[in-house]
């Protein structure tokens, strides 16, 4: 097992990410645990300087190539480079509950699991309620009825024999979603997927300040990654439900917010109106009978954003969209699709569980700890 952790600065907790790394591989065979920090835009030396003398010589280093802005270059480093069996990726600002990697690999090993997706939770008040399964799964998921698009990290375990057979890689042309391509192709052919509910599991820092997720994009660099996917013959290969459930992730998830945060700062216009428009009609062209199944309140917003309307009209829809307890947020325009299974009142009944589930088991981890 490779725990690899990419590092691009010399500000990152990474003494802090290796230590947890250590500890989560606790109780493991000899030999089976590896972690393989990965140098970007540092030097070897440097990423040794970062670390505690006790893990200096513990840790496998890799250098790679100085290009690229986002952790895709490194991981796809890591899985050329890799011997192991199964993989895990971890940021250096995240950190690994202790027997959280042991745990994995016994799931794997018992299950056959390609994937095993990890219990993640914040090291602020943020609520994790994905994946969004149906009720009470844990084994076997599948990515449309289980909702997988909603979880689209690479975290947990991978096997990296999956990987490699259907030449699965993160993506190194966009500046934000580089996972996104890798995580849906390996829902698409992973042959089993678990997870791993509860504790221990991954814990999702809150101190980084240059994530390039945070960075202030357009409505369009935010969308590069799914339009991009869009494309991609495997994806429109793929079945309708399979396409519907991916997209409108996007389009909930992604789309509308960027929409919404844009339309804030202050640089909003008629051309970022236009784009915006554009790339929603792109999604939907991929997304099956996607629209069909999105809110009253989404369809008025991406009304009113095809028809220009104004901006303090637009911002006041987007809110709408955003009270989730309303009719209009969670009813679909066509009463034929209100119960769809991708639809948002199916998508909030099972989200309620999730958080119930969610709490539960962080009341059980502080428990243990």
């Amino acid at each position: 097992m490779d725990i690899v952790i990419p590092v691009h600065s010399t500000s990152r907790p990474l003494a802090r990410a290796v230590a947890s790394a250590w500890l989560a591989a606790r109780g493991a065979a000899p030999g089976q645990c590896r972690v393989t920090v990965v140098a970007h835009h540092l030097t070897g030396d440097q990423v040794r300087e970062m670390l505690p003398p006790e893990h200096r010589a513990a840790v496998h280093v890799l250098e790679c190539e100085d290009r690229g802005t986002t952790a895709a270059v490194p991981r796809n480093e890591a899985l050329r480079r890799t011997t192991a069996r199964y993989v895990s990726f971890l940021d250096s600002d995240d950190t690994l509950d202790p027997g959280a990697v042991t745990r994995w690999i016994g799931i794997a090993e018992h299950r056959g699991s390609d994937l095993v997706m990890p219990f993640q939770h914040h090291e602020n008040d943020r609520v994790d309620i994905t994946p969004i399964t149906r009720p009470f799964r844990s084994a076997r998921l599948d990515p449309v009825r289980d909702r997988l698009a909603y979880r689209s990290t690479a975290f947990g375990l991978v096997r990296v024999s999956a990987v490699r057979a259907f030449g699965i890689e993160f993506d190194e042309s966009v500046v934000t979603g580089e996972d996104q391509s890798f995580v849906m192709r390996l829902y698409s052919v992973a042959g089993r997927i678990d997870y791993a509910v509860g504790g221990p599991g991954l814990q999702m820092g809150a101190d980084a300040t240059d994530r390039v997720s945070r960075e202030a994009r357009t409505v369009r660099e935010v969308l590069a990654a799914p339009l991009k996917l869009g494309k991609q013959t495997w994806f429109t290969d793929e079945s309708q439900s399979f396409r519907t459930a991916c997209i409108l992730k996007y389009i909930r998830v992604n789309f509308f917010p960027a929409v919404e945060e844009m339309a804030r700062s202050g640089s909003w216009d008629s051309t970022c109106a236009q784009d915006a428009a554009a790339a929603f009609s792109q999604l939907l062209e991929v997304a099956g009978r996607g629209k069909e199944q999105l809110s009253r309140a989404d369809c008025r917003a991406a009304r009113l954003l095809a028809r220009g309307a104004e901006q303090n009209e637009l911002l006041g829809a987007l809110e709408a969209r955003r009270r989730f307890a309303t009719p209009a947020a969670l009813l679909t325009e066509d009463p034929r699709w209100v119960l769809a299974r991708q639809a948002p009142l199916r998508i909030a009944a099972a989200s309620a569980a999730q958080m119930v589930r969610y709490r539960l088991a962080l009341a059980a981890r502080r428990t243990r700890l």
